[in-house]
């Protein structure tokens, strides 16, 4: 036998919760027997301890004590190290988790191996992502992600069965802030709008009383006590206690020893608030922006749900009432509904997936928190165009069929996809630069593509791709290489450029010279731009510098180039084309120069069809009388890059401009490398 829990992982404190054989939630206490458990972590040895002793110990042992892990989830670049291993915040996660989970079995005598674990609605497709691997790697099947203020108000509905009415939950933890406006109409809960701040929590109003004692300290002493971390650990657990207990006083007493120096101060309650009014005035604007954007007035919400501990501030129950000219309810621990919430829905989850009939007769429909959008180019810069706007009910898709391959043979689209409000896709998350592959080859235009986007019940993005002709599915994955999203806003996405240069009979004496100083401006100028590198390529000749942006290099390679003999323009592409293989993010530009026309017309044809359909642009340029016009434009990726030069004195001119050309926006861009708006 097993039980299905629900988890509050919270940034300061963390909850578990189970419905009983009555159909009732209730808190399961750990094994200190307490109700709530600190959401810090102490390595000690080998050991891992989570937990009241691990908060006590980091004042003792401040650098092997890890606290304000959710802050950091789905961020990886963030890592704790202790004994030289590193630990990701999902493994410090996992820790809280599983320390949660131990005690609810010691507690219930049984086996504890599912779970819905809350998020704040505020949180990210990589934060949310984060959370399921913390959960798995705890030996959690993790049924569900449920939104904190959904849950708070899973529970307050559960306990007012029967009434309808309109509720805002405002939802102030230790580490971040949610607001949420929802429906409670008889068995179903219908969010309507959420909106949050991830870093903005009692944790910032902790620091501003840590600063401001710190600041006395320093005025009295000449010294800050927080450089020391066992005195920075120290100073904050007496800060976090005098918070609490201005919640109840109005005036508290803080000392602190550091450094044989001793200060005493008082702080007033309206002092603290004094100095946090601008932390309260930011959740405040969210509240009233999340009502607005719900097409609501604040005479329109009957009930203020409060859920995190940090709301018990009287300064935040204060500004509520006189926002909404009543009082927030009551009836709910702000610290456990959350937990509780979390526990009905796990035990929903449960019984439909055993087959069996539900123990509790309600039901949440959540909202998306971001938009989720797609990157294309607009105005000759990168745009995020929603697909899926904040606030849609989930789960939720929406489909795209106007797309289409740009080149012949396509086998292969990309889509950069991002979440947020933003107009500009750099002040939004990134999610990723998508790849999807296994495209039916065919005439550019000729492959329709319907591409579907979508949010799962976790809050989570889901994205496929469908050949329209076929009926096939596409694969797709994380597209590789170290490209950005900024490097392509600003231009820096990497380039590979062929010079394939015809040193035939005919280039003999000026010619060449006139090429030479042509090719060796345009490598100068090009390489004034980042990510930027050039091989050289003779026909004939073969290869005369692998890609670089070695001026030396290509001045040699360059310098090398020595008129032989006919013109086999095939071996010379074929050169190029195994120089410059194709890689994800990364343009390849093919630059033909000849002065007359190929030995081998057929393979140039076949040759110029392998780069075409591989993504590559292919340029030509024609000099002199001897050059076949309409042979060098089909060659070419189109029309306007065939560039033809009545003298060789011309060239220096023509390559330059192709360079300041290159320098600018990619005409077809990889982001998305198909049909958009």
């Amino acid at each position: 036998m097993s039980v299905a829990v629900g988890i509050d992982l919270g940034t300061t404190f963390s909850a578990i919760a189970y419905v009983n054989q009555h159909g009732v939630p209730e808190v399961l206490p750990n094994a200190e027997g307490d109700r709530i458990t600190p959401s810090v972590i102490l390595f000690e040895d080998e050991e891992v301890i989570v937990g009241n002793y691990a908060k006590q110990a980091a004042v003792v042992y401040p650098e092997q004590v890890v606290e304000f892990v959710k802050r950091h989830m789905g961020d990886p670049t963030y890592a704790f190290r202790y004994r030289g291993r590193s630990y990701s915040p999902e493994q410090l996660s996992s820790f809280i988790l599983a320390k949660l989970k131990h005690d609810a079995e010691l507690r219930l005598g049984t086996r504890v191996d599912q779970a819905v674990i809350t998020v704040p609605a505020y949180f990210n497709d990589g934060q949310r992502r984060a959370t399921l691997k913390a959960g798995e790697l705890a030996g959690l099947r993790v049924l569900k992600l449920i939104n904190e203020p959904t849950a708070a108000a899973f529970s307050y509905g559960l306990a007012n069965a029967g009434k309808e009415m309109r509720v805002l939950v405002y939802d102030l933890g230790g580490g971040t802030f949610d607001v949420t406006v929802c429906d409670i109409t008889g068995s179903e809960i219908n969010v309507l709008g959420t909106d949050g701040d991830n870093l903005l929590g009692g944790k910032d109003w902790d620091d501003r009383l840590i600063e401001f004692v710190a600041q006395k300290f320093q005025e009295k002493h000449g010294v800050n006590p927080c450089e020391d971390l066992a005195s920075a650990h120290d100073l904050r657990q007496k800060c976090v206690n005098a918070k609490i207990s201005l919640t109840r006083r109005p005036k508290v007493n803080i000392f602190h020893d550091f450094g044989n120096k001793v200060l005493r101060l008082a702080v007033s309650r309206e002092e603290f608030e004094s100095m946090t009014a601008d932390l309260l005035a930011r959740a405040n604007e969210l509240t009233q922006k999340v009502v607005r954007e719900a097409g609501l007035s604040l005479n329109d919400i009957d009930n203020v749900l409060l859920a995190g501990g940090s709301t018990r501030m009287p300064m935040v129950r204060d500004a509520l009432t006189a926002m909404f000219g009543r009082d927030p309810a009551t009836d709910i621990n702000p610290d456990e509904c959350v937990a509780l919430g979390a526990a009905l829905t796990a035990a929903i989850e449960a019984a439909e997936l055993a087959g069996e009939d539900s123990p509790v007769e309600l039901r949440t429909h959540d909202v998306t928190s971001h938009s989720l959008g797609m990157v294309v180019y607009r105005g000759g810069a990168l745009f995020n165009s929603k697909v899926i706007a904040r606030n849609t009910r989930i789960p939720a898709e929406k489909s795209r069929d106007d797309y289409s391959t740009t080149h012949d043979g396509q086998a292969t689209i990309d889509l950069w996809l991002v979440q947020g409000e933003q107009a500009d896709p750099l002040e939004c998350s990134v999610l990723g630069h998508f790849e999807f592959y296994g495209i039916t080859a065919r005439p550019a235009g000729a492959t329709r593509l319907s591409v579907t986007y979508r949010y799962n019940s976790n809050g989570i993005v889901e994205v496929e791709a469908m050949d329209l002709d076929s009926g096939q599915i596409l694969p797709h994955r994380l597209a590789g290489g170290s490209v950005t999203l900024e490097d392509l806003a600003h231009n820096r996405a990497p380039m590979q450029i062929a010079m394939i240069m015809d040193c035939s009979g005919s280039m003999y004496g000026a010619s060449i010279a006139n090429a030479k100083k042509a090719a060796l401006a345009f490598c100068m100028r090009s390489l004034a731009q980042p990510n930027r590198q050039i091989a050289v390529v003779a026909f004939p000749g073969g290869v005369r510098t692998t890609p670089t942006n070695d001026p030396e290099r290509l001045n040699f390679a360059i310098g090398s180039l020595t008129p032989i003999g006919s013109t086999p323009m095939s071996e010379g592409l074929a050169d190029a084309r195994n120089l410059l293989r194709p890689k994800p993010g990364i343009q390849r530009v093919f630059l033909v120069m000849t002065d007359g026309h190929p030995d081998d017309p057929d393979e140039v044809v076949k040759e110029v069809h392998r780069l075409r359909t591989s993504g590559a642009r292919v340029i030509t340029i024609g000099v002199g009388q001897e050059v076949q016009h309409d042979f060098l434009t089909a060659i070419a990726s189109g029309p306007s890059d065939f560039h033809y030069c009545n003298e060789a004195l011309e060239l220096e001119g023509t390559f330059l401009n192709l360079a300041t050309e290159l320098s600018a926006r990619d005409p077809e861009p990889a982001a998305p490398a198909a049909t958009h708006s």
